[in-house]
């Protein structure tokens, strides 16, 4: 804009122009790709400190921004607001490239007319301040809201892009510690294994999915012991973010409040990453107020009548009794005596037949898992042989990247079932016979062992077979899970035969099916 331009709209305000003897400048980009079209910051300011220069005004300051345009926060921006309210009297005019370098949103636009300044617009050849006639204002306001529809639509357009990004199979955004993005086949962005950060990864879940550390005791010793990710010490919240992100698993991950496939490389198996998740779901549910006595019935058994937890009272400096909490109102249930466990005693004879007749039929059910596993797994390491064998042939010409990335997708996506099917085989499986054998000949011993153990060991305990406990008219009624419910009804039929003298309690008939 020529100088006598400025001078002819300056001429309306006289006692303005004495005190705006100075000027701020204010550039700014949103992302690189609008370097590239020409809106780079120093082809800004030059056009700037030109028109500066012809119209023989000093630059006060020089405020620059490189930002997305929906990045919170733009702290220059702000930092130019508190600079013109400091300096009323002296700098009272803004010098921008054009409307949408200036504007981020309706609420800048809002800002700058409170502090009544003057904002030159060089490259639209326009001047607005209070002394701008309506028609002007009003077409700079729809100018405004026009940048802020451009920036909407361009931030609809990038989540769309993303999102289908995300429903291919690879990760829309920046790599979580652990990983890195890195250029995979066809240009496109993968994921892989940060070579300094994700041993650390899998070395959390890894000794988290013990069940032995509470997660601020487990981040306290792993800062004693120098552990970093990317360079700084460990804070529990951070863990925590971790420990919940199914991305590490490589089979799946969540963006934007929705859960995709993936086919990245995994730094946590799925087992391990599924026992973390259920002791932190755990701990949350059962997060209960610090006692001065731990008792072995805290937070197990509910009051009968209101649905109120029982709590344990020390008498006498030995005797624990029970009560209602009474927090729904005044209960009449009565102090109970602790109580110990029972039902679960399993005769000797059954556990011997059990031994013997269930580990036969075991062997059989695990060798067909054994062969599926085998051959799914067979599948899945020749679509990946294909795949690379194909890649080489792109490589060589060939063929076609067209076809490379369609044949790809389809293998890739058959891979995904693949492990799908392979990890259903396995979370299914059930425990080995003979483990669950020597669990119940421990549990046949649980009452013996129950008195002589801690209050936290006799908790830890009853929480493995206690599904639900209610106290009532004194009455214990507890529901435990299974197979420790079977356990208790055959236990009780086989003892009601034996006091009825029809028979021996331990007749294995009680045992079988029907």
């Amino acid at each position: 804009m020529p100088a006598r331009t400025l001078t002819r709209i300056h001429s309306a305000s006289d006692r303005r122009r004495a005190e705006c003897t100075r000027v701020v400048l204010y550039a700014r980009v949103s992302s690189k790709d609008q370097e590239k079209e020409g809106f780079s910051i120093p082809a800004q300011l030059r056009l700037l400190r030109g028109y500066a220069a012809n119209n023989d005004v000093d630059i006060a300051q020089e405020f620059i921004d490189v930002e997305t345009a929906k990045a919170r926060g733009r702290k220059n921006f702000t930092e130019m607001i508190l600079y013109l309210k400091k300096h009323r009297a002296n700098c009272r005019t803004v010098l921008v490239e054009k409307t949408d370098r200036l504007y981020r949103n309706p609420k800048d636009w809002v800002t700058l007319d409170e502090l009544d300044i003057e904002i030159h617009f060089v490259k639209e050849n326009k001047i607005i301040s209070r002394d701008s006639r309506s028609s002007d204002k009003l077409a700079h306001g729809m100018t405004v809201v026009m940048a802020k529809h451009y920036i909407d639509n361009l931030s609809e357009e990038t989540l769309k892009g993303m999102t289908e990004k995300a429903r291919s199979g690879l990760y829309p955004s920046f790599a979580p510690v652990g990983y890195r993005n890195a250029d995979g086949p066809g240009g496109k962005r993968i994921l892989l294994p940060d070579a300094d950060t994700a041993p650390v990864v899998t070395h959390i879940f890894e000794r988290f999915s013990t069940g032995n550390y509470a997660l601020r005791a487990l981040v306290k010793e792993l800062n004693a012991e120098g552990v970093r990710l990317r360079g700084g010490p460990l804070h529990t919240s951070g863990i925590h973010q971790i420990l919940r992100k199914r991305i590490y698993t490589g089979v799946e991950f969540d963006w934007n409040g929705a859960t995709y496939q993936s086919h990245h490389e995994p730094l946590v198996a799925m087992e391990t990453w599924g026992r973390v998740q259920q002791i932190l779901d755990t701990r949350a549910e059962k997060k209960t107020r610090r006692v001065k006595h731990d008792f072995a019935y805290t937070g197990l058994v509910r009051c009968g009548h209101c649905g109120c937890l029982l709590v344990g009272e020390l008498k006498k400096g030995r005797y624990v009794y029970y009560h209602c909490t009474g927090n729904c109102g005044k209960c009449l249930e009565p102090y109970t005596r602790q109580e110990t466990l029972r039902d679960l005693v399993i005769p000797q004879p059954v556990l011997d037949w059990l031994e013997d007749a269930v580990l036969k039929s075991d062997g059989t059910e695990q060798a067909a898992r054994e062969q599926v596993m085998k051959r799914l797994q067979g599948r899945h390491e020749q679509l990946q042989r294909h795949t690379e064998a194909m890649y080489l042939d792109k490589l060589d010409g060939r063929v076609t990247q067209e076809f490379f990335d369609k044949q790809a997708t389809l293998w890739c996506a058959e891979q995904r079932e693949l492990l799908r099917k392979i990890q259903e085989i396995q979370n299914a499986a059930p425990t080995p016979v003979d483990q669950a054998v020597n669990m119940m000949g421990l549990m046949s011993r649980a009452s013996e062992l129950f008195l002589e153990q801690s209050a936290p060991e006799q908790r830890r305990l009853l929480q493995v077979v206690v599904e639900e406990a209610a106290w009532r008219g004194g009455t214990l009624r507890i529901k435990l899970l299974e197979p420790f419910e079977i356990l208790r009804h055959s236990n009780r039929e086989s003892y009601r035969k034996e006091n009825e003298n029809i028979g021996s309690g331990r007749d294995l008939e009680v045992w079988l099916l029907g």
